[in-house]
């Protein structure tokens, strides 16, 4: 063994053992096969009310106004980024009273691209009716999620504009059928306390100007923020006090949409992160080992130093 051990010496110096290494390690790390390892992951279907107040526009990206619902999209894209791999991800829109699943919870890192192509889909063109009855979208929410494989959780983007207009004490009955579901999640208020025009469209999706007070049912009693004598329907703004009641009936956690990583929070939050192992690529140690020692191989010598000691 010495004798192999001095042979080796002779036949490379300190500087060609790091090349050679480096290369084994190189070669370890293309053929290195991806390990099991436990990790907190996240389910979610993040349903998008598509309702015409959604297309109120008082969120701003880059310096110019866009509606709730562009604002919206725009925070679940970056949410997107902050969930680790092993994470599913789905996609919904409510409108009328029924919630409709688009895409079931799929895994984020292999369907990334998959994933933004979709959701930049979901607009008001896919919209099936212009009523707006939150709190049974909610309910069938929560359904839609019971009946998926994963049994996500749900989060539910809207600003609370019901219509026509309930009393925000008594929502729809089917709330009490929630109350042995095991779905949990948020709802997700979105838009500004200032009341909002709301742009209306045609049925081929082209803007006709605004909603008037006497196109649309107005509340017997408003509370919604809009000034005192004047019936606000035909202006949205956050309903926050009905979302965060409404929330609380449902088991559901509340937070406002106020700027565009405040879905990362919600998305990636404790109560409701998911143990199980993630296949997990660990290439990057032996790749990052061999860099060093070609780092350290290849490194400036300063002869001038050398001389002098």
């Amino acid at each position: 063994m010495s004798a192999a051990l001095a042979w080796l010496r002779r036949r490379f110096d300190s500087g060609s053992l790091s090349i050679v290494g480096a290369l084994v390690l190189l070669i370890v790390a293309l053929y290195m096969p991806t390990i099991e390892v436990p990790r907190d992951t996240f389910d979610a279907v993040m349903i998008f009310d598509i309702s015409q107040s959604m297309y109120a526009e008082d969120y701003e990206l880059d310096g110019a106004p866009v509606s709730r619902l562009t604002y919206a999209r725009h925070a679940a894209r970056r949410a997107l980024r902050a969930l680790p791999c092993g994470s599913r991800v789905g996609w919904g829109a409510f409108t009328g009273y029924r919630t409709i699943l688009l895409l079931a919870p799929v895994e984020v890192c292999s369907n990334y691209n998959d994933l933004l192509a979709s959701l930049d889909r979901i607009d008001g063109r896919m919209r099936w009716s212009e009523a707006s009855e939150i709190s049974k979208g909610v309910y069938w929410s929560v359904r839609a999620a019971e009946e998926t494989k994963a049994a996500p959780s749900v989060i539910f983007l809207t600003d609370g504009q019901e219509a026509p207009p309930i009393d925000p004490d008594n929502p729809t009955p089917l709330l009490a059928e929630l109350k042995d579901s095991t779905i949990r999640g948020w709802l997700i208020g979105t838009g500004g306390y200032a009341p909002t025009p709301i742009p209306k469209f045609d049925e081929d999706g082209r803007r006709q100007g605004y909603w008037r007070s006497y196109e649309v049912i107005q509340a017997a009693n408003p509370d919604n923020g809009a000034p005192a004598g004047i019936l606000g329907e035909h202006l949205s703004n956050l309903r926050e006090t009905y979302l965060q009641s409404l929330a609380k009936r449902v088991g559901f956690d509340y937070a406002r949409l106020a700027d565009e990583n405040s879905l990362n929070a919600v998305i990636t939050s404790p109560r409701l992160a998911r143990r199980r192992e993630v296949a997990t690529d660990l290439s990057w140690l032996p790749a990052t080992l061999a860099l060093l020692l070609l780092a350290a191989r290849f490194r400036p010598y300063d002869r001038r130093r050398s001389q002098i000691s």
